[in-house]
This record gives C-alpha cells, structure tokens and sequence, in this order.
C-alpha cells in the first residue's frame, strides 16, 4: 500500500469530487438507513441555566470529531434568474477524520482531514477547518471577489450565540456565520445568520456564471453522526455592484461515524505536520489582525496558493524547518501583506 500525502495532483479530491460511497445495508435510492437503536446525546434533555447551555454548546461542537464516511449531496432546487437552466445534481463522498486541534473552553478548533483508499494507493490530504467561538466580538465576514471584511458583533447578537469560522485547506478564510444552538425536541443544532461564501471548490473550476453563495448553515447532531445541511442562493455579482440571483440549492453533507477504515495515516500525517501549520494560522491570524479588509488574489479557491503551502507543509513533514518568513511570503504574494507598513485603510 503506497501513501501519497497532500501531492498537488490530489488537491482535486479537496472539491468534493471522490466517487459516491456505497448505499449501506437497508438503504435504497429514496431511502436513507435506519439510525443507530442506541444513541447518548450530548446534553440529556433542555439545560436549565446559561452556564448549562453553553457547557451543551461545547459538547455538541465537540461531538463533531472522530471517524466518518461522508457523502455530500447538492442539487438546485430552484431557477431564479430568467432563462436559467438548473444544473444536474452532483453526489461523491470520502473517509474523513476530524480532530480537535485546540479546546480552550469558549474556543473550540476542528481540523477536517481527508485519508481516501483508491487501488493501492492512499490519498490524505488536509481538508477544511472549523473554529467556534463563543459570544464573538468581531467576526470575518466574507464580501465577495476575494475580499474579506473584519466586523463587529452586536452585544444582543452575541449573547449566548458562537460564530463558527470555516478556513480552507490551507488555512485561509473561507466564510463566517453566528447562530445559537438548541437542545430542544431531543436533537442538538446549530443554525447560521445569512453568510456569503466564495464559489464552491466543486464548481469554481467548472462554471463562471455566478460569483458567491448566499448561505444559511445547519448543523445538527444524530444518532449516526451529525449533517451539514446547507440553504443556498447562487449570485451572480455584476461590476456596476448590483446583485442577481441565479438559483437555488440543497446541499447536505452526512458524517456517518465508522470503524472499518483505517484513519492511522491520517494522524500520521497531522503528527509530522502540525506545527508547521499551527505556525500558518497564527501566520494568517497576524495578517487578519492587521488588515481588517483585504483582497485574497485568486479567490480563497486558489490553487496556486495552495500548491505552495501544501509543498512546505511536505518539506516540514520530512524533518525540515519551514520558517515563519517563508510562510509569510506566500500570504503577501496572494493578497496579505504581513507588514505594519502594508496596512489597508
């Protein structure tokens, strides 16, 4: 069995594109499997006080960790523009692991990690991450064309609510939402404020008739595991500034936990390269600091930058010293500028 770890030909499994796992035994076309008889919730019924509701927001975020299949499903459910023809429906999957990077109490730090078995070969490859914050003061906003805009958070918005923040694989910003979670009917979820987002890296290859999503995000655990669902409005961005909206869509992304894969080079690779990218968040969380709006060019989708963070990220995993200015070279060279000097009005 060979081990091809973060290899620029495997960034395309990074897109959601990975062939469709198969159904599971009871599954058909138009159904889904039974959920699991026995099932601990995080929480055991409605948390009787503040304190009790935020020690149930902590566990909940912190049920999304560990092993799972991952099926990821989309489909436009609606034509919004004139003339619009709704695109087919798009479905692929993955073996993903999730672990807790950090968990310092009102921040929590989730770093997605994709290790797929094709033939012989395994592909791991640093996927998404997901940082929560509890009653955020400010958060990063995405505006759309690659710019991002730090912002206020008011007190009433904040109030027991967390921001979840979404990087991507190389630890640049993605988007950004606030919501509050809820323990009631025996289910626990989380539900976003209308968040924008860059295109898809499923289709930002692959079409150029719209520019951003219009997103409300839902997380919620279940007895297999938990679901990302996703409300979308696909829009189009004119240069004059007005706004059209092209479609809209379904999305729902399954994390079913599981224990027939072997997740060890995975971990493996998160040992040997750790470090090296706690320094590129810490990097980036420098840069956000001094710019409070920027412009990422390309897009966060951007491959080229990519390429070059996943290229030291394997030089850091063979033993070698990656420094700080390097990292930091790579972040000017696509739009954040990491000195007192370069600072945006």
């Amino acid at each position: 069995m060979r081990l091809l770890a973060i290899a620029a030909s495997a960034l395309a499994l990074t897109a959601c594109a990975g062939t469709a796992p198969k159904k599971p035994a009871g599954a058909t076309a138009a159904t889904l499997p039974a959920a699991p008889a026995v099932y601990t919730r995080p929480c055991a019924g409605l948390p009787p006080t503040a304190q009790n509701t935020f020690e149930c927001d902590r566990r909940s975020i912190l049920a999304m960790a560990g092993e799972f299949r991952v099926r990821f499903t989309f489909d436009e459910t609606a034509a919004l523009a004139p003339g619009y023809q709704p695109k087919a429906p798009q479905r692929s999957g993955g073996t993903e692991l999730v672990e807790v990077v950090s968990d310092d109490g009102a921040s929590i730090v989730l770093q997605h990690i994709l290790v797929m078995k094709m033939g012989e070969d395994v592909h791991v490859i640093k996927h998404w991450r997901q940082d929560w914050h509890y009653q955020p003061t400010q958060i990063l906003r995405y505006r759309g064309n690659g710019r991002f805009q730090t912002e206020p958070v008011a007190a009433t918005d904040a109030e027991g609510a967390w921001s979840q923040v979404v990087y991507e694989v190389d630890d640049a910003p993605r988007y950004a939402g606030i919501g509050r979670w809820r323990h009631d009917a025996g289910v626990d979820a989380w539900e976003s404020d209308l968040t924008r987002r860059p295109l898809p890296r499923r289709e930002f290859t692959k079409r150029s008739d719209y520019q951003a999503l219009d997103v409300i995000n839902r997380h919620t655990l279940t007895p297999a595991g938990w679901v990302h669902e996703q409300d979308n409005t696909k829009v189009v961005l004119r240069a004059d500034g007005t706004e059209q909206a092209l479609a809209r869509e379904h999305g729902i992304n399954s994390y079913t936990r599981i224990t027939d894969h072997d997740f060890g080079p995975g971990r493996a690779y998160w040992r040997k390269t750790k470090a090296y990218w706690a320094d590129v968040r810490a990097e980036w969380a420098r840069g956000f600091a001094l710019h409070p709006s920027f412009v990422l060019s390309p897009e966060p989708n951007g491959e080229p930058r990519i390429t070059e963070f996943f290229a030291q990220a394997e030089r850091a995993g063979n033993g070698e010293t990656v420094s700080r200015a390097e990292i930091d070279a790579v972040m000017t060279r696509y739009g954040l500028a990491l000195t007192e000097e370069s600072i945006t009005p």
